[in-house]
């Protein structure tokens, strides 16, 4: 384990994702959906350009608004989990540009549904898959 994680920072991502995915959809502007697919991929890259978090940590834990959430577990699980996001998310991108709207629609919808799971319940899927994949030895646990 690398560092402790700000659950809270966590959510605030989901939520930004959530909403943006939301609003591309409600007035179709699939250019809301590629902006998130650049986000999550700086964030999956670089951290520290996570811009999403750094809204959290610039503007809204400062207003107090939010609170830090840190728990002691390795970020690796959930920075993977944004990096499969980003990679759907970098297809739909593909799909709106090459007129495949439909199909950016549904994978855009895939990474907002599994978002909100892991916003109200608490699973994160991508997580889920991280330990699976380390697991079966395909990938080295925190090598992300």
């Amino acid at each position: 384990m690398r560092n402790g994680v700000d659950r809270s920072a966590l959510r605030a991502n989901q939520v930004f994702i959530i909403l943006f995915t939301i609003a591309g959809f409600v007035f179709d502007l699939p250019l809301l959906v590629m902006f998130v697919a650049a986000v999550m991929v700086a964030g999956t890259l670089s951290p520290s350009a996570a811009l999403f978090q750094q809204v959290y940590r610039q503007v809204l834990r400062p207003a107090g608004l939010l609170k830090p959430d840190i728990h002691p577990e390795d970020p690796a699980p959930h920075r993977f989990a944004q990096g499969v996001g980003a990679a759907f998310l970098l297809v739909a991108t593909l799909a709106f540009v090459t007129g495949a709207s439909g199909l950016g629609w549904v994978l855009a919808g895939i990474v907002a549904v599994l978002a909100a799971v892991n916003l109200f319940f608490g699973f994160c899927a991508g997580c889920f898959v991280y330990f699976q994949l380390a697991r079966l030895g395909l990938i080295r646990s925190s090598a992300f």
